[in-house]
């Protein structure tokens, strides 16, 4: 399975993902965002079905994947840097609708998707997907929104994952899941709710796994995709 990274990741983590047989492609910076986050997957990109969704201006150094650009340029200020900053849980996108991509929007109507309104534009930052029906964020709109969809949620404390360039980051940053494991950019057990964390992952089936020994860093979610 294909894992899109930024490419600022440490190659200790690099070699866990490899180590779980999954292929990382190191995403490049975007120069229309803030250098801070601008090689995050979650600003550049979302995976679906029929390819990779790609903001636009931007390449994935593969060409093993199909890509799908959209058409509108982004923006450094916020919230026109969330074009693709959006979760699926099961069959609802998560997203901030009048500030994601249009074609992303039609997918979701295509795909027979609901989508789920929040305030929150940066929303897959801020969601940690654990399962179809579970989710784990420190926003406590989004945290809200899910349990109204019927889902389970766990909300953690904020300020506990870092971000370089900001005060803090977000548990949805410093994660991934490929459908048995959550992965987590860090060390789990340095962040206040770790063990909360990992009971939760693994009331869902998920196996928790943490990719480096440092404190959980927010370096825009690790995105899976499996080209079968």
């Amino acid at each position: 399975m294909y894992v899109f990274t930024d490419c600022r990741i440490s190659a200790q983590a690099l070699q866990a993902l490899r180590a779980h047989g999954h292929f990382p492609i190191p995403c490049a910076p975007h120069p229309a965002l803030d250098p801070a986050i601008a090689s995050h997957p979650d600003m550049l990109l979302f995976p679906c079905e029929n390819g990779i969704f790609v903001l636009g201006g931007h390449k994935l150094d593969t060409d093993d994947v199909p890509q799908l650009p959209i058409k509108q340029a982004p923006a450094r200020k916020y919230p026109h840097d969330v074009l693709l900053n959006a979760a699926r849980i099961g069959h609802y996108l998560v997203c901030r609708p009048d500030s994601t991509a249009a074609e992303l929007l039609q997918y979701a109507k295509e795909a027979g998707l609901t989508v789920l309104p929040v305030r929150q534009g940066y929303a897959k930052c801020n969601l940690c997907v654990v399962s179809d029906h579970a989710a784990m964020t420190e926003d406590a709109s989004i945290a809200a929104a899910l349990r109204s969809a019927g889902m389970d949620v766990l909300q953690i404390d904020a300020g506990g994952v870092a971000l370089p360039g900001y005060p803090y980051g977000f548990i949805g940053g410093a994660s991934g899941s490929d459908g048995t494991h959550v992965f987590f950019y860090g060390d789990l057990a340095l962040h206040r709710d770790g063990e909360r964390i990992a009971t939760f992952c693994q009331k869902h089936g998920r196996i928790p796994v943490s990719l480096a020994s440092h404190q959980l860093t927010d370096v825009g979610s690790l995105l899976f995709y499996d080209k079968k």
